[in-house]
């Protein structure tokens, strides 16, 4: 198997709109920045999650690992920006309930995030040793399977940040990522496991850019895979880490 890394994305605020990067920096927990604040209950600490705040992907984010600025481009084209500050010590929990260590951000980007929904929230920046991201540190899908969900969709192929996928490759099968679990993977300088295909929810209706439902991916899924088999795409492990480029080859290990 060889194909080409045609896309790289991460969301350095959990739930809030992807950014396409040219190149991604994969260790253990995944890609350096993706995932690296989660916007959370001021009192319970609870997760704001996409299904229930759509609103949240209404806001582009953009962090510097290095500097530590995170940029919030808000809609109506505010911008707030501040170099992180972390305060107290707090924990969240990911849809599943499996905990995540970090420290609350106050100050202006969490009353900026406050005032765009409409409640107030603080952001927790995740400690360096956490994953953000729900089952796995990577997920991986491919152009045949996106274009494989057109026929369902009034034969137009999604907007992949639908699928909030971390790695996107072309030259494979439609589906064919689906059967990896377990099989390695060299994409870049870094080598992946596959573990198991992802199961979709409500977020994959949504429009990435708004957050509002306009598309029957769900249904489209259930018709092609069948009613037991809402997935799409691979949830991955970070075997070696290494950097990936736009353009890097994605080939079974010789």
């Amino acid at each position: 198997m060889s194909a080409t890394v045609t896309q790289l994305a991460i969301a350095p605020v959990k739930g809030m709109r992807l950014v396409t990067v040219d190149a991604l920096e994969l260790g253990p927990t995944g890609a350096r920045g993706d995932r690296a604040f989660l916007v959370v209950d001021p009192d319970t600490h609870a997760l704001a999650l996409t299904t229930r705040t759509p609103k949240l992907v209404q806001i582009t984010p953009h962090f510097d690992p290095v500097s530590r600025v995170l940029t919030l481009d808000l809609p109506g084209g505010e911008t707030v920006s501040a170099t992180v500050e972390p305060g107290l010590p707090a924990r969240t929990a990911n849809y599943a309930g499996r905990p995540i260590e970090g420290r609350l951000v106050a100050g202006p980007l969490a009353e900026a995030v406050s005032a765009h929904l409409g409640r107030r929230v603080l952001l927790l920046e995740r400690g360096p040793a956490e994953r953000g991201a729900d089952d796995a540190p990577v997920t991986l899908m491919s152009a045949a399977s996106l274009a494989a969900l057109a026929p369902e969709l009034a034969g137009t192929v999604p907007d992949g940040r639908r699928f909030r996928m971390t790695i996107a490759i072309d030259g494979v099968g439609a589906w064919e990522e689906h059967g990896w679990g377990g099989r390695e993977l060299v994409v870049g300088e870094a080598r992946l496991r596959g573990v198991d295909p992802v199961s979709r929810c409500v977020v994959t209706t949504r429009d990435p850019d708004d957050g509002r439902r306009d598309a029957q991916v769900l249904e489209a899924l259930a018709i092609l895979r069948g009613k037991r088999d809402v997935t799409f795409g691979l949830w991955c492990d970070v075997v070696v880490p290494g950097r990936v480029r736009v353009g890097d080859p994605a080939r079974a290990p010789t």
